[in-house]
């Protein structure tokens, strides 16, 4: 609150200096034509001596409708960048096309009583027309389900066999004897084996009741997806991508081109190759894949993982068979990647690997883009319980797609995760879009129509509005900068500054006031004037708008009667507008959302509960609580013992919770915290980890309490992500750094006593690290209810400097 309050009291326009104030002065007196982009021929390919910009976004799954965490995350944030970089005259050729191979689909088309051609065409349809709705600009949309991408995905394999890269091993799965196949992931289904879940009807992936991943072989009474029998382990011959034998090259390569990626995509590399790589299984047995061209495998197909990045080069021949000049020219191109975290070492280890392990003249990815997770309202999207919107849907709302397009940028999750939220939506739209750009845009344009007969009047500016002018220059520089570092919420935030900055400057000299009958001549000079430089900050606005809403820039082009030299992005601020030019008489731009549309989407969207448990087993549950007396008897005396090394007890204690997560899954138990209440209970969100006292966790000497491991797994985890968040910012000092380390260390520290591992064995610079907990709890004691009233008192008054504001926020954040 107190935030938002400094936030509203600051003034539109910041100070300019004497040399920016000359610069706005010059720029207007003396406005230079702005560039006019011509289109470049198509195919669009590499032109030497210009920017050459190859962008890709992660090419989603074909087998479900992208939802808009999905949108934002791929599509939509490379669309705003890809537009941008044409706004500034960058030779563009923006790639992507649906993931059509894999597991999931031969799934869904089982699901659907389809073949997998028959789903990948249904669904490639849906993608196609929920992106042309939402304006991505492709300049090609493909799929891999293509003859290129079989030739390209075999001649890169053949390439890699070639230098040694790839060999065979057995694995052991999953085998249907009644199917008589091996059984991928999803081909699987069963209890999940998870601490408390107990699902029944968990893939082999993944757990849709805890939402936890899944290794198939770890599913407790599995059975196929296809005929419901029991499958037996058996093993299979597959080939392996030699990551190890890469890794030299992977890792000069990523010395080189990983500082301008964004900062979560290079930790998670760094955390993928800090160990080592491990080879990695390039195959997989299905019908419906890439086919593998090497005897003894022909049965299989390549990997989704492997296989699915291909899909870029492939992509790219179905639209130019001339592709080699975009992707074997690496001195002449610069790649962006864009995608979600999750897609990231895909992208950032294997893929790259795949090429280097060719020793071919690929072009790789320069610039890697990965978000952070966008949630919807209190929890995740979820088809299957109909939770959050998806881009169908999205278009039966009723709210326009440049709306969609603007708030998902608005809120894009650029370094943490961010939530969608339908009350937001509406106060974004009815603040910031409706009564700031839109009220900016209509009033401006109106004074022109309606007291100028549309004709621009001439413009005499004096000092002020020189001030407006650089006021304007700074944001458009900052805007321009955002938009190169693909700080996309930035950006968009510049604009809004400048069309705060046109509101404040009409409210402040009224020239609807000022061109009255009765006013002097020099009043009236000056209200057409003031008139003038409005309407011309619109006509940046509609420049500069294109990237996030680029119907709304049309319209206003259109209502500026399209002035051909409003297609480039100047450097400053102009007379865009001579004097005399004729306009067209303005309409509203935005639309206002009323309480009852949001309180209709708001529970249309809401989704259903989850599934209900089945009941319990009562000899299934005897027998494990027989098995978890021995096991918990097991453990205890080895503790006792003190000779048994803490790997022993570590192993025993796991195969302890093994067997109470089976107990509880036999039981129908379902202990997973609603998300609802996941605050309260953990006391965790994504800003703040609650320090937990050991006394509470460690149980009866020591003894296991398996909710409270679980419990402390997910607050390690959370906690550790949040280190790695604040650490990658470079930013944050080290004191605060070492706070949320020592928080990390605490929760370690309670981990391994709730699991039977003695503490003290844990890295012994947890140690010197206390130091920083016991300043932070100091600091909380400091901040007594007294000294927080203290503060306040002297903010509410105004009495105070700005240091006393500071201090009353950060007595409140404690």
């Amino acid at each position: 609150m107190i935030i938002f309050f400094l936030l509203q009291n600051k003034p539109a326009r910041a100070a300019v200096s004497a040399e920016a104030l000359k610069e706005a002065q010059s720029a207007w007196l003396h406005p230079s034509q702005n560039t006019i982009h011509t289109a470049h021929p198509v195919p669009v390919l590499p032109v030497e001596g210009e920017s050459n910009v190859l962008i890709t976004s992660a090419l989603p799954y074909v087998n479900n409708v992208p939802h808009l965490g999905n949108i934002i995350g791929c599509v939509l944030s490379a669309d705003c960048f890809a537009r941008f970089c044409r706004l500034r005259g960058d030779n563009v050729l923006y790639i992507c096309g649906t993931d059509e191979y894999g597991t999931a689909t031969e799934t869904k088309a089982l699901a659907e009583g389809l073949t997998p051609q028959q789903i990948c065409d249904e669904y490639h349809a849906i993608h196609s027309n929920v992106y042309k709705w939402f304006n991505i600009s492709f300049d090609h949309f493909g799929r891999t389900t293509t003859e290129h991408q079989t030739k390209i995905a075999q001649d890169i394999f053949f390439k890699l066999d070639e230098n040694g890269k790839i060999f065979k091993e057995s694995v052991e799965q999953l085998y249907c004897k009644k199917c008589e196949r091996f059984l991928a992931d999803r081909f699987v289904e069963g209890t999940c084996p998870h601490l408390g879940c107990g699902y029944e009807d968990a893939r082999g992936d993944q757990c849709d009741g805890c939402g936890k991943l899944i290794n198939a072989m770890e599913l407790v009474k599995p059975r196929c997806k296809l005929c419901s029998s029991s499958p037996e382990v058996r093993s299979s011959n597959h080939l392996f991508l030699d990551l190890p034998s890469i890794e030299p090259d992977l890792n000069l390569w990523l010395a080189a081109c990983s500082k301008q990626w964004s900062s979560n995509a290079r930790i998670i590399c760094e955390s993928w190759i800090r160990d080592g790589l491990k080879t990695r299984c390039i195959t997989r047995d299905l019908k419906w894949g890439t086919p593998v061209p090497k005897d003894g495998f022909t049965d299989k197909v390549f990997y989704v993982w492997f296989d699915a990045p291909i899909g870029y080069i492939s992509i790219t021949a179905c639209y130019t068979n001339q592709w080699e000049k975009w992707w074997k020219n690496p001195s002449l191109v610069q790649y962006y990647e864009f995608m979600a975290k999750d897609n990231v070492p895909f992208h950032g280890v294997v893929f790259p690997s795949t090429l280097l392990g060719t020793s071919d003249n690929w072009t790789k990815v320069n610039y890697l883009i990965a978000t952070e997770y966008l949630n919807y309202e209190d929890g995740k999207f979820s088809k299957s319980r109909g939770v959050g919107v998806f881009g169908d849907h999205a278009i039966e709302t009723g709210i326009p797609s440049d709306v969609w397009r603007f708030y998902l940028l608005y809120l894009r999750p650029e370094v943490h995760d961010t939530a969608f939220s339908w009350v937001d939506l509406q106060t974004k739209n009815n603040s910031e879009l409706l009564n700031n750009l839109g009220n900016f845009v209509h009033r401006a344009l109106s004074f022109v129509f309606k007291f100028f007969g549309s004709s621009v009047p001439a413009a005499k500016p004096i000092e002020s509005d020189f001030g407006v002018m650089a006021a304007i220059n700074q944001e458009l520089q900052l805007y321009t900068s955002a938009l190169a570092n693909n700080h996309q919420r930035d950006g968009l935030r510049h604009i809004l500054s400048i069309t705060r900055i046109g509101n404040q400057y009409i409210q402040e000299h009224e020239p609807y006031k000022l061109i009255k009958p009765d006013r002097s001549e020099e009043d009236k000079e000056r209200g057409a004037t003031v008139t003038a430089v409005a309407v011309n900050i619109v006509a940046l606005v509609s420049v500069i708008l294109d990237p996030y809403m680029p119907n709304t820039a049309e319209h206003i082009k259109i209502f500026l009667n399209k002035p051909p030299h409003l297609q480039g992005l100047p450097s400053l601020f102009m007379q865009f507008l001579p004097a005399g030019h004729i306009i067209q008489e303005p309409k509203p731009l935005i639309t206002p959302i009323d309480d009852d549309m949001i309180k209709k989407l708001s529970k249309q969207f809401a989704g259903q509960a989850a599934p209900e448990k089945k009941p319990a087993n009562p000899a299934e549950v005897a027998q494990l609580e027989s098995l978890i007396m021995e096991q918990g008897n097991k453990v205890r005396k080895l503790k006792e013992s003190g000779n048994a090394g803490k790997d022993v007890v570590a192993a025993e204690v796991a195969t302890l919770i093994s067997l109470k997560g089976r107990l509880a899954a036999a039981q129908g138990l379902n202990t997973a915290t609603p998300a609802k209440d996941k605050k309260k209970k953990a006391g965790v969100n994504a800003a703040k980890v609650e320090h937990i006292p050991l006394s509470t966790h460690a149980g009866l000497n020591g003894a296991l309490d398996e909710k409270d491991v679980n419990h402390l797994q997910v607050l390690v985890a959370q906690q550790g992500d949040r280190v790695r968040t604040i650490k990658a910012k470079g930013s944050v000092s080290k004191d605060e750094i070492g706070v949320e380390v020592a928080k990390l260390l605490d929760l370690k520290k309670q981990l391994a006593i709730a699991q039977g591992i003695d503490p003290s064995t844990l890295n012994s610079k947890d140690k010197k690290k206390k130091n920083a907990k016991t300043t932070v709890d100091n600091l909380k004691l400091m901040i007594s209810p007294p000294v927080k009233n203290c503060y306040l008192n002297l903010y509410k008054k105004q009495v105070a400097s700005v240091i006393y504001k500071l201090l009353y926020i950060l007595a409140i954040a404690f």
